[in-house]
């Protein structure tokens, strides 16, 4: 498992200062080719399975204290615009069905997480969610993919930014099959391509490989395309987590992907094809649901990784992106106390200089929250558990 070398926590300290350069990215395997390209017609909003909590401030509590949660699958965090500072936003499928969304008020210095609104009881049980914020909307709004728990189906949702109440759906982006053809969950996000720019969807197969899909963005009915299939090949992969990266133009698809106890990168070049290339191993000895960003460490923004061990805790992998080679390393462990983690979700926010990571983990059903402050330690903080 160990990508480790000496002195890892000062090579990365050392990335903050470097200037910003051109990269170059060596190229595998060609897998799959494809043609590409952003208006939304007025929803209609979710009916009686919308249920908000009483009380709007949910407790953070310690692990001693902290309550099994009833939460289910991997959660998805994002800093969006609302607010001043802009709030925390973060969805995770529900034991019971459907799907909890909280939100923290980063414009109170309590730093206060409010919710849950609990949406999509319709759809059933979820293994996963991915979410992001568009242009949609006045205030830009909250757009959602989820797989059903069997992988028999993709179901889209999206929350109107000018309403407390307002999320939509689902609506399903791949028919219902009787037989699973998704193993993992999906990963999406809001691409260059395309005037308005297209949202771009990757979820593993059954069979072996991934699904792409992308929402055309450009035409006013809103329409998902694909599949395309890619790295068939490759093995049945368990889990994902996608990024556009600023490497070529417009920016590739980054992809690191579980299987088994192995992690596995995969790129695709944009254009007027989009070609994928991989697998590379870059990591052993984990499991769950990865989350990867591109963060502003170092001169052209480095690659930042968490993922869950296999023996319990979590790993903290990053690729120096000023580096030729591309070299991954890591891991950092940190965590070990809080158990199996079963998924995560990263991201780095505007707290701190140049920008805190931020970390929601689904812990046997509990949601926790992490976080690595940007001083000289580059510590990892937590878990505190959202307790409901």
């Amino acid at each position: 498992m160990n990508l480790a070398i000496p002195k890892i926590r000062e090579r990365e300290k050392a990335m903050r200062g470097k200037s910003r350069k051109n990269s170059t990215k060596g190229k595998s395997d060609v897998v799959a080719t494809h043609r590409r390209r952003r208006l939304r017609e007025k929803p209609e909003p979710l009916g009686e399975d919308v249920k908000v909590s009483k009380g709007p401030e949910t407790v953070i509590a310690s692990a001693e204290s902290a309550s099994r949660g009833p939460f289910l699958g991997t959660p998805s965090l994002l800093q969006s615009s609302y607010g001043i500072r802009g709030n925390f936003e973060l969805v995770v499928p529900l034991a019971a069905g459907g799907i909890a969304y909280f939100w923290r008020n980063n414009d109170d210095e309590k730093l206060p997480w409010n919710g849950p609104v609990e949406f999509g009881a319709d759809a059933g049980r979820l293994d996963g969610v991915s979410l992001i914020q568009g242009d949609f909307g006045e205030k830009g709004n909250l757009e959602l993919v989820a797989a059903d728990r069997g992988g028999h189906e993709l179901m889209h949702f999206w929350r109107d930014g000018e309403s407390f109440l307002g999320w939509y759906g689902p609506r399903r982006i791949s028919e219902k099959s009787l037989v699973p053809i998704f193993s993992g969950n999906p990963a999406l996000v809001w691409g260059d391509c395309g005037r308005r720019g297209n949202f771009d969807l990757v979820v593993p197969r059954a069979s072996g490989g991934f699904s792409y899909y992308w929402r055309d963005n450009d035409d006013p009915a809103l329409p998902w395309c694909g599949p395309l299939e890619f790295a068939t090949d490759a093995g049945v992969f368990d889990s994902v987590t996608m990024i556009q990266s600023n490497f070529g133009e417009p920016g590739h698809l980054e992809i690191v992907a579980r299987t088994g106890d192995q992690l596995a990168f995969f790129w695709g070049e944009l254009g007027e094809e989009l070609k994928w290339h991989g697998p590379e191993i870059i990591a052993t000895g984990v499991s769950g649901t990865p989350s990867m960003i591109q963060s502003n460490f170092g001169g052209k923004g480095n690659f930042d990784l968490v993922v869950p061990l296999a023996s319990g805790g979590l790993g903290y992998f990053w690729r120096d992106n000023d580096d030729p080679q591309l070299h991954w390393y890591g891991p950092l462990m940190f965590g070990m106390n809080a158990g199996k983690v079963d998924g995560v979700s990263l991201i780095q926010s505007n707290f701190g200089e140049p920008g805190h990571l931020e970390l929601a983990a689904q812990v046997e059903g509990r949601l926790a929250f992490f976080w690595r402050d940007s001083g000289t330690d580059l510590r990892w903080n937590g878990p505190l558990y959202l307790d409901l």
